[in-house]
C-alpha cells in the first residue's frame, strides 16, 4: 500500500511539473497572500517588540515615586518587600534633608551645591554594576562623577548645615567613592548611599544627636522612626499598573510610568486584532481559491485518475495525487513568500535605522514565527486539498472510461 502512495505521489509530482504554467499561478497566489502577512506580523512582532524592550531596558519605567510625603513605618516596607511584583523599595528620608550643602574633591576641584542623596541597597536597578554602598562608601552618577573630576577610589568631603539656637552649624562627612554608575537616576547628579547616612543626616539636620557618627545633638525621642518617602521599582513593566492600584486602595498618590505602558500594550492589541482580520480574509480567500484549483485539477484528471485505479492504484493513492501538488504548492509558496519577506524586511529596517538603536528591527520575525507560519500553510493546503482528494476518492471507473 506505502509503495503504491509512493507510486501517485511521484506521478502527482510529474504531473505537477508538466502543468507547470497552472502550478506556478497557484503558487504565485500563494505567495502573494503569504508574503504581505508576514510583512504585516514583521512590523506588529518587531515594533511592539522593540517599544517593550525599550520600556524593560530602562529601569525608570519600573520606579513608582510618592506624589507626596508620607508617614511610613517599617512594617509598611516589610510588607512591600515581600510583594512577588516588587524588585526593590527602600525608606527615603525628607527630601529637604536627603542632600549635602556642599560637596567636593579632597583633591580638590568644583565645589557642588545641594547635591541630593539617595537612598540604595542590594537591588537596586539604578546602581547598574555597582555593588550596594555602606558606611562611607557612595556610588555617583557618572554627571556626578565627571562633575567632581573623581574616579571609583576617590575621596570626597561633603558637608551639611542646619541652624540650631539661632546658630549655623556645619557638619563634614568623609565619603569614598566605591562605584560609579551609567543608570539613568534621577535627578542625574545624585549621590546613592546607605539609608543609615541619609538617617543620621535627617536626625542631625532635626537638631538630634547622633551618637554613633559623634555628631552632638538633642537626644532622639524612642518612638518608632517615620519615613516621608520610598524608592520603589516593579519587578516588570506589567507589574506597574497592580502597584499603582494597591496603592490608590491605600490612598498613596503615586507618579508611574504606567500610562506610557498602556499605550504600548493598547497598540499591541490592536495591531493584533488587524493582523488576525486581514490574515483571516487573506487566508480564507486563498483557501477557497487553492481548493477550488486543486478540484478543478482533478476534474480535468478525471479519466486519467480512472486509468489509474483499473491498473490497481486504491483509493488512498488517488486522494494522494491532490495532496502532493498541495504540498509541493505549499512548499514553494512558502520559499518565495520568505524571500519577498526578507526583502521587505530589509528595506524596512534600512529606512526607519535613524530611529532605531543598535540591535534593535522595525520588521522581524523570530524562527518560531517562521515555523507557525509554516506549519499553519502547509494545514491550509491539506485542507484544500481534501475537498479535490474527495472528489478523486469517488471517481468510479466504468463510468469515466465509458464516457470518455
Amino acid at each position: 500500500m506505502t509503495g503504491r502512495i509512493a507510486m501517485a505521489a511521484r506521478l502527482a509530482t510529474r504531473d505537477f511539473g508538466h502543468d507547470w504554467r497552472i502550478a506556478l499561478c497557484q503558487v504565485l497566489g500563494l505567495a502573494a497572500v503569504l508574503a504581505p502577512l508576514l510583512v504585516l506580523f514583521g512590523l506588529r512582532f518587531g515594533l511592539i517588540d522593540t517599544l517593550a524592550q525599550r520600556l524593560i531596558e530602562d529601569p525608570r519605567n519600573r520606579e513608582i515615586v510618592p506624589a507626596g510625603s508620607g508617614r511610613f513605618v517599617d512594617a509598611f516596607f516589610t510588607e512591600l518587600a515581600a510583594r512577588p511584583d516588587v524588585a526593590f523599595v527602600t525608606p527615603a528620608t525628607r527630601a529637604i534633608a536627603a542632600s549635602v550643602t556642599r560637596l567636593r574633591s579632597e583633591a580638590g576641584g568644583r565645589t557642588l551645591s545641594g547635591t541630593p542623596l539617595l537612598p540604595t541597597g542590594p537591588g537596586d536597578p539604578m546602581l547598574g554594576a555597582a555593588e550596594p554602598p555602606s558606611g562611607a562608601a557612595v556610588v555617583l552618577t557618572r554627571r556626578l562623577a565627571e562633575s567632581l573630576g573623581v574616579a571609583q577610589g576617590g575621596r570626597l568631603v561633603a558637608e551639611i548645615t542646619r541652624q540650631r539656637d539661632g546658630v549655623l552649624e556645619a557638619q563634614r562627612i568623609p565619603l569614598t567613592v566605591s562605584g560609579i554608575t551609567d543608570q539613568p537616576v534621577s535627578p542625574g547628579e545624585a549621590i546613592l548611599a546607605s539609608l543609615d547616612l541619609l538617617v543620621a543626616t535627617e536626625d542631625w539636620r532635626d537638631g538630634f544627636a547622633v551618637d554613633d557618627r559623634g555628631w552632638p545633638g538633642a537626644p532622639r525621642p524612642q518612638a518608632e522612626r517615620n519615613f516621608a518617602r520610598f524608592r520603589l521599582y516593579a519587578r516588570s513593566i506589567y507589574d506597574v499598573a497592580g502597584l499603582e492600584e494597591a496603592f490608590r486602595r491605600q490612598d498613596i498618590a503615586v507618579r508611574t510610568a504606567s500610562a506610557d505602558i498602556a499605550q504600548m500594550q493598547s497598540l499591541d492589541r490592536n495591531l493584533g486584532i488587524a493582523f488576525w482580520l486581514i490574515a483571516g480574509c487573506g487566508g480564507f480567500g486563498y483557501l477557497i481559491s487553492l481548493a477550488a484549483g486543486l478540484r478543478s485539477h482533478v476534474e480535468r484528471k478525471r479519466r486519467d485518475l480512472a486509468l489509474l485505479r483499473l491498473i490497481g492504484l486504491p483509493t488512498r493513492a488517488l486522494v494522494a495525487f491532490p495532496v502532493t501538488q498541495a504540498v509541493l504548492i505549499a512548499l514553494l509558496g512558502l520559499v518565495l513568500g520568505g524571500v519577498v519577506f526578507q526583502g521587505a524586511a530589509t528595506v524596512l529596517n534600512t529606512v526607519f535605522a535613524t530611529g532605531l538603536l543598535p540591535g534593535e528591527r522595525i520588521c522581524r520575525l523570530l524562527p518560531i514565527h517562521l515555523a507557525v507560519a509554516a506549519a499553519a500553510t502547509m494545514a491550509a493546503a491539506l485542507l484544500s486539498a481534501s475537498w479535490g482528494g474527495l472528489l478523486a476518492a469517488r471517481i468510479e471507473v466504468s463510468k469515466e472510461l465509458r464516457d470518455g
